[in-house]
């Protein structure tokens, strides 16, 4: 059950003034990406959904470094799930998979990177999002002094490519499970090139200049390639996609797929013929069902 009014520690205002390290002013590209990725920043800070009943009890807040994370862990465990929320959305959002997780027993670790949500304004990249990342888990491993064979890594979106890599650097957690990840900011970028509604939409002729022209892909600055970090994977790979996903497509993803094959650490791939980018019923039920593969 869904309580109707808004936590209150929940602002919806927000205003971005950073920069990106990785482009510059003099990149021909610069502009278009720069404002799609401030501009996702921003509207996560505007979809906060009230708390469930089933977690408020047990939600505690906590600060990690520039970040911050929702802790849900009512039964004390000592196995966690470290979640990393899509490039739009907030740990608010994912509420209902949360509730799943804690059925199976599993502490929740929920990242909300810096710059978004409730957290301060500041500039933001791929490489401080990385940062975020680590600092999660090293709040998991030495502060709640949890196992790394004890912490399964589960990223949405641009989660999943921030997921995809640090389980290439962290060979020793329990797995990482990959919900419409997203494989590069290129394929991404291509969906809102024409966008009307965000009034930032990357032209056709460069995004098509770009694609034929690999070198010149740097230009884009922040990659999210999650296919190049699964060459270097170790940890065992779920991938869960919708064929219809507008965002992040099945042609990535099954290019994503083919990688951990090659690698050895594909252990499922589940495909749904609906369901779009967005984690619904379906998508949250493969979750669990990979889960309770830990609990035999």
């Amino acid at each position: 059950m869904i309580i109707n009014s808004i936590n209150s520690n929940y602002s919806n205002n927000t205003s971005y003034k950073g920069g990106l390290k990785s482009l510059n002013v003099v990149n021909p590209i610069f502009r278009y990406t720069k404002k799609y990725f401030y501009k996702m920043a921003e509207v996560s800070g505007q979809r906060f959904e009230p708390i469930s009943d089933t977690i408020a009890s047990d939600l505690k807040t906590v600060q990690i470094d520039k970040a911050s994370a929702w802790k849900i862990n009512p039964d004390n465990s000592n196995k966690y799930v470290l979640f990393l929320h899509g490039i739009s959305q907030n740990v608010s959002n994912y509420q209902r998979l949360y509730e799943t997780i804690i059925k199976k027993g599993m502490g929740v670790l929920a990242l909300e990177y810096r710059g978004y949500g409730t957290n301060k304004q500041t500039k933001i990249s791929e490489e401080k999002f990385q940062k975020d990342v680590q600092s999660a888990y090293d709040y998991l491993t030495k502060q709640e002094n949890i196992k790394p064979e004890d912490i399964i890594v589960v990223g949405h979106s641009m989660g999943g490519a921030l997921a995809a890599d640090f389980a290439s650097k962290h060979k020793d957690i329990k797995s990482l499970i990959l919900i419409s990840p997203l494989t590069s900011l290129l394929r991404l970028s291509k969906k809102f090139m024409l966008n009307k509604m965000l009034g930032i939409g990357i032209p056709e002729k460069i995004q098509n200049f770009t694609e034929r022209f690999k070198f010149l892909q740097f230009l884009f600055g922040l990659n999210f390639n999650s296919i190049n970090k699964m060459k270097k994977m170790k940890v065992p790979t779920y991938v869960i996609q919708s064929k219809n996903d507008p965002v992040t497509t099945l042609n990535g993803s099954r290019k994503l797929v083919k990688t951990a094959k090659s690698r050895g650490v594909l252990q499922e791939f589940i495909l749904f013929p609906q369901g779009g980018h967005k984690v619904d019923w379906q998508k949250i039920e493969a979750v669990s069902r990979i889960l309770d593969k830990f609990k035999q």
